[in-house]
């Protein structure tokens, strides 16, 4: 048990061996962004020798013994001046490679969505397990890689074909699938000027509208198949009832085998949006839970904010461990709304995650209340369409 809970010992492990005693440091990880990243500093004594070109070398990232990144170090800084000498280390996780490199021309109709991701990153041997995180694992209809697309792109196409994400876990492995909402919240944020119990440093709420829209139609086309001509003129039309602005979209979803398989991707575009809707970043001393567990991606929050009369579990969807010479340990913690990210990966854990009960969980309904009988005021009775429980 450490002595002070905001301590934390923080090494790069290369070629078996971890260095230590880092001066500043930022870990960053994100469902949203496509490779997490870390940049480690230390200052050297001035007599210290020759440092060996770690660029290019496969590492992990660990934090009190725990590996909380696999990556590889995309560039070292070794910067001298008279009597200084400081050492910085930047890379990303093994997405990075995915992001930076082409996709190889591939065929993935008729595969399922493991397969293709299997296949997609079947020449990077840093690569060594994927894995599935869903209910189902859909078969792939035709699913066309462009020329010069990065691997990254097209995993994640195949990906959201099917309303799934990929990313990379801290051991390395990549995952495709979506959150487990089923987990227990991991701790209990507070944020109050009179209570005892406050433990956040700084609370930051943003809002926004600017993917938000009142009405988005969805059109697509599927392929001609034997003895059948192509489908043409699939639409599917979603109101967002807490949208008071005349705000139409139209978005063309191109290769939907079907009706559902619009809707599929359709909703997954729909989840997106909304996440950017709402962002709720706090501010925490230490890296670690009062429980003693590291903070991490896709844990679950519990938020207390009197002044917003928030009292509602929230979605980790990212963070990041921050070092510096002045300010000490600290965690940004992103939270978003519990539920709505991927919500076809487990459907019936997302919607009840949706339907808990709790007080401003996310975006702002923006309806207005209209006059009842009697001069009483009521609500405007919401208004949905079959099959977008994932807004409800």
């Amino acid at each position: 048990m450490r002595n002070n809970p905001y301590t934390h010992q923080t090494a790069i492990r290369i070629g078996g061996q971890e260095h230590r005693d880092w001066q500043s440091y930022s870990i960053d990880s994100d469902f949203l962004i496509p490779a997490d990243g870390f940049e480690l500093s230390v200052g050297l004594h001035d007599a210290a020798g020759g440092i060996p070109d770690l660029s290019g070398e496969t590492c992990e990232v660990l934090v009190d013994g725990q590996v909380v990144l696999t990556g590889i170090i995309d560039n070292q800084s070794d910067d001298k001046s008279k009597g200084r000498r400081d050492l910085r280390l930047v890379g990303r996780d093994l997405a990075g490679l995915l992001v930076d490199c082409s996709a190889p021309q591939l065929n993935v109709q008729g595969m399922s969505v493991l397969e293709a991701a299997k296949k997609l990153v079947e020449p990077w041997p840093h690569i060594v397990k994927v894995e599935l995180r869903a209910e189902q694992d859909e078969p792939l209809d035709k699913i066309d890689i462009e020329p010069g697309e990065t691997v990254w792109q097209a995993l994640t196409k195949i990906a959201n074909s099917a309303g799934l994400h990929p990313w990379f876990t801290p051991d390395g492995v990549l995952a495709v699938g979506g959150a487990d909402y089923s987990s227990e919240p991991v701790a209990t944020l507070c944020w109050s000027r009179a209570d005892t119990r406050r433990n956040v440093q700084e609370i930051q709420i943003e809002r926004g509208i600017e993917n938000r829209y009142s009405e988005v139609t969805f059109l697509g086309q599927s392929h001609a198949k034997r003895g059948d001509g192509s489908k043409h003129d699939l639409k599917w039309v979603y109101h967002d009832p807490t949208m008071t602005l005349h705000r139409p979209k139209t978005v063309v979803i191109a290769d939907a085998e079907n009706l559902a398989a619009l809707q599929k991707q359709a909703k997954k575009q729909l989840a997106d949006w909304r996440l950017e809707g709402f962002t709720l970043t706090a501010t925490v001393g230490g890296h670690a839970t009062e429980s003693g567990v590291l903070w991490q991606p896709g844990q679950r929050v519990h938020v207390i904010d009197e002044e917003e009369g928030i009292d509602g579990i929230f979605f980790l969807m990212g963070r990041r461990f921050g070092l510096t010479r002045s300010g000490g340990t600290v965690t940004e913690l992103r939270l978003k709304e519990d539920g709505v990210w991927t919500p076809d990966a487990y459907k019936a854990k997302a919607e009840k995650a949706r339907k808990r009960k709790g007080r401003k969980k996310g975006v702002t309904d923006k309806r207005k209340p209209v006059a009842g009988r009697g001069g009483k005021t009521a609500v405007r009775k919401k208004t949905t369409q079959k099959g977008l429980a994932v807004f409800e």
